[in-house]
């Protein structure tokens, strides 16, 4: 499944939205993304997981990530994530500045 042309559209396309928003980004702007990561690994006790991700292939012609995975996405776009703010939800708020910004 790595290999299909639906799932390489997918990640072109969402490379492609972060090069946009990481040329909108202007001085220290940082630029926050709402996210829905998996696990590294899952258990049984995250049986749900396989149905997401069913789900986000079949209907939204998408991919679950792990943090890793966006963090990797976001890099292969010029950005670096700077946080990863958990919520009470599960959702995470990951938070990527330009590339070339030093660190704080």
């Amino acid at each position: 499944m790595a290999g299909s042309p639906r799932l390489f559209a997918a990640a072109a396309a969402a490379h492609q939205i972060l090069e946009r928003c990481r040329d909108a980004l202007r001085g220290e702007a940082r630029l926050l993304l709402p996210e829905w990561p998996v696990p590294e690994r899952c258990g049984p006790q995250d049986g749900g997981m396989a149905g997401t991700d069913l789900n986000m292939l079949v209907v939204c012609g998408g991919v679950e990530r792990t943090l890793a995975g966006y963090r990797a996405l976001r890099a292969s776009a010029g950005l670096r994530v700077t946080r990863v703010l958990p919520t009470p939800v599960g959702m995470h708020v990951i938070e990527a500045v330009r590339a070339s910004l030093p660190d704080r």
